[in-house]
C-alpha cells in the first residue's frame, strides 16, 4: 500500500518561509513596552529588547532610520516603537526592525530636550570657563536669522539708534522647519572664517517649542561650540529657552536685548570719552607740575658734576695703564708659548712617518703581486688538469675510438639489448660525427 512521503523541511528552507509568512502578516506594527540590554557597537546601529511583565522581544534600530530622531534610546526607558517583524535566519530568532521611535508619558520633543540638554552638559559643553567674552565695540557684527521676519528689521532700527557706524553682515536662514538646523550650523562655519566678523547673533522671534526646535538641534549646538567668534543666543522670548542659550557665550532674553549686550550706545559712548578725556588733562596737568617741583628740589641737591666727572677721566687713565701693561704681559707669554711648540712640531714632524708608511706599502705591494701570481698559476694548472680530466670523460671521445650510441625511434630510449628493439624498427646511431637513421632488419640475441 503506498502512502505519500511528507515534505520534509531543511533548517534554512523552514526558517526562510517561516519568516516570508511573518514578513507579510506584521508588514507594520506597533509595540510599546520597555527597553533592555541596549548596546550600540561600531556600526551605529541600536541593538536592545523590548520587554513587559510577560514577555521579551529583540529589536533593531538601524543607523539610517534613528539619525533623524530627536529622542535617542535608553536603558529603562518606556517607548512606542513602529517597525516590521522578521526573523534572522542565522540564529533562528524572530525580531522588530525598528524605523520610528518615540518615548511613552512625557512629550516626544520635551524629552529629547531634556536627553539632550543632560548629554551635551555632560560634555562640558555649557561650562562658563568656555565662554568667550564680548567686545567692547566690535567693528563687524554678523546676523543669523529669517531675512523676511520682523527680527531683522527691529534689530537694525535699534543697532543704528545705538550705533550708526557699525557694519552688519546679514546671513539669511530659515529658523523653522526641517532644514533649517543644516542651514543654521552651516551659517556658523561659513562666518567662522568670514574675515572681520567679531560678534555673530543668533536670532529668532518667539514660537512653541516647535518653533524653536531648530535651535534645540545637536547639529546647531555643536557649530556654536566649535565657533572661535563670540556667539550670543537671542532665540524666542524670555521665558523661552533652547539648547543653543546654554551653548552661546551669551543668552539674550530677546532679540532686541541682543542689541544692548553687544553694541554699547554711541553718544552714551561720546559722553564717558568726554569725561575721561577732561579727567585725564587735569590728572595730567597736576603730574607735570608736581614733576617740576621735584625736578627743581633734585636739582638743587645734586653735587658738582664736573669735579665728579674729573675723577673719573683720571681713574680711566689709571685703568688704561694697567691693562696696557697686562696686555703686553700676556702677548709675550703667548709668543714664548708659541714658539715653543714650533720647537716641539719640527721634533714632531710626519715627513718621517709618512716615508716608513710608504716603503711598508711599497713591501706590501709586492707581497700582494707575489702571492697573486703564485695563486694564478696554481689555479691555471688545476685548471688544465680538469681540462685533460674532462677530455677523457667526454662521451664524444669514446665515439672517436670507434663506438657508437643507438636510439630507438620515436622514443629517444637508448638500446643496451638487441631484444628490446622488434624487427622493422627504426632506430638513430651516434657516431663521432653526425648520425645514422636506420630500419632494423633482425635482431639476435648474442
Amino acid at each position: 500500500m503506498n502512502q505519500e512521503l511528507p515534505h520534509i523541511y531543511t533548517v534554512s528552507s523552514l526558517t526562510r518561509e517561516i519568516r516570508q509568512r511573518l514578513e507579510s502578516h506584521f508588514s507594520l506594527a506597533w509595540v510599546s513596552g520597555e527597553i533592555s540590554n541596549l548596546r550600540q557597537p561600531l556600526s551605529g546601529h541600536y541593538y536592545f529588547t523590548l520587554k513587559d511583565a510577560g514577555a521579551q522581544l529583540r529589536a533593531v534600530l538601524f543607523k539610517g532610520n534613528h539619525q533623524h530622531l530627536r529622542y535617542r534610546p535608553q536603558d529603562g526607558g518606556q517607548v512606542l516603537c513602529r517597525g516590521r517583524l522578521t526573523v534572522y535566519e542565522p540564529r533562528g530568532e524572530y525580531q522588530l526592525v525598528v524605523d520610528y521611535l518615540e518615548p511613552l508619558g512625557l512629550g516626544a520633543l520635551a524629552q529629547a530636550f531634556e536627553a539632550l540638554k543632560t548629554r551635551l552638559q555632560a560634555e562640558g559643553l555649557f561650562d562658563a570657563a568656555l565662554k568667550k567674552p564680548l567686545p567692547f565695540l566690535p567693528r563687524r557684527l554678523a546676523l543669523i536669522t529669517s531675512p523676511t521676519g520682523a527680527v531683522v528689521r527691529d534689530f537694525l532700527r535699534l543697532l543704528r539708534q545705538r550705533h550708526p557706524n557699525l557694519e552688519v553682515l546679514i546671513y539669511p536662514v530659515k529658523v523653522q522647519g526641517p532644514e533649517a538646523a543644516g542651514e543654521i550650523a552651516q551659517a556658523l562655519d561659513d562666518l567662522s572664517a568670514y574675515p572681520g566678523v567679531e560678534v555673530i547673533v543668533l536670532a529668532r522671534g518667539g514660537g512653541s517649542l516647535e518653533d524653536l526646535w531648530a535651535f534645540n538641534e545637536e547639529v546647531v549646538a555643536r557649530a556654536i561650540h566649535r565657533c572661535p567668534i563670540p556667539v550670543v543666543s537671542a532665540v524666542g522670548h524670555e521665558v523661552d529657552y533652547t539648547i543653543a542659550d546654554f551653548v552661546a557665550d551669551v543668552r539674550a532674553p530677546t532679540p532686541s536685548a541682543a542689541v544692548a549686550l553687544v553694541v554699547p550706545e554711541k553718544s552714551e559712548l561720546t559722553r564717558r570719552l568726554d569725561r575721561l578725556g577732561a579727567t585725564l588733562v587735569r590728572g595730567l596737568s597736576r603730574r607735570l607740575a608736581s614733576d617740576r617741583r621735584h625736578l627743581l628740589l633734585m636739582s638743587r641737591q645734586l653735587p658738582d658734576l664736573r669735579r665728579y666727572l674729573t675723577d673719573l677721566r683720571l681713574r680711566l687713565d689709571d685703568k688704561a695703564e694697567v691693562l696696557l701693561r697686562r696686555t703686553r704681559r700676556h702677548l709675550r707669554q703667548q709668543e714664548q708659548h708659541l714658539n715653543l711648540a714650533g720647537s716641539r712640531l719640527l721634533l714632531l714632524s710626519p715627513r718621517r712617518t709618512l716615508e716608513m708608511s710608504r716603503q711598508r706599502l711599497a713591501q706590501t705591494e709586492q707581497m700582494l703581486l707575489h702571492r697573486w701570481r703564485r695563486g694564478h698559476q696554481e689555479r691555471r694548472r688545476h685548471l688544465d688538469y680538469c681540462q685533460s680530466h674532462l677530455d677523457q670523460l667526454n662521451p664524444l671521445s669514446i665515439l672517436k675510438r670507434g663506438y657508437a650510441v643507438a636510439t630507438l625511434l620515436p622514443a629517444g630510449t637508448v638500446i643496451r639489448q638487441a631484444t628490446q628493439v622488434p624487427p622493422g624498427a627504426n632506430i638513430r646511431v651516434r657516431v663521432a660525427q653526425g648520425r645514422l637513421d636506420c630500419e632494423v632488419t633482425e635482431v639476435a640475441g648474442e
